[in-house]
């Protein structure tokens, strides 16, 4: 299960579950960037509700693709 291949610090997704995996995600947080930007009063108020959705978006993505990527047991190995 290799939905994603990490590059340094970054996932990129390699297979057709991790493309659906990340469009997911950036179609979750279009209404609500949409939304924060309409309703909100000031850039603070703004930046405060992204922050909210954009992290918890971001961990549970960084999550999957963590669990999916092909290098999550290289140092399962004891000797």
């Amino acid at each position: 299960m290799n939905w994603f291949k990490k590059y340094g610090w970054i996932y990129i997704p390699t297979k057709a579950e991790g493309f659906i995996v990340t469009a997911l995600a950036i179609l979750f947080m279009i209404p609500v960037c949409l939304a924060t930007v309409r309703n909100g009063h000031s850039v603070t108020d703004d930046l405060y509700q992204l922050f909210v959705y954009g992290t918890c978006t971001t961990f549970w993505w960084k999550w999957i693709a963590e669990k999916t990527s092909n290098n999550q047991h290289e140092n399962t190995t004891a000797s």
